[in-house]
């Protein structure tokens, strides 16, 4: 038969491995609530492009081309002026 003194302090011990796991998980529990806060608050959201909505079953309309482009540069280059 065991010593109730013995058993007595087994749980004891037991009893204090135990708290010092819960307040482990509650000091994790706090930085992981605060880390997903932070992660809320400071998301940077990308931005959206400029007129790329088309209607579903409706393609994008079509860049304006003029003449002379050759279809190379920015839309704003077929419309500055060329120098000899």
């Amino acid at each position: 038969m065991r010593d109730i003194n013995e058993v007595l302090r087994k749980k004891e011990l037991d009893l204090q491995q135990l708290q010092r796991e819960v307040e482990a998980l509650r000091i994790a529990a706090r930085l992981l609530s605060e880390e997903a806060e932070a992660a809320t608050v400071y998301t940077p959201r990308a931005a959206a492009p400029v007129n790329s909505y088309a209607p579903p079953g409706r393609p994008a309309p079509p860049l304006p081309v003029s003449a002379n482009d050759p279809g190379l540069g920015a839309p704003w280059d077929a419309a500055a002026k060329k120098f000899p």
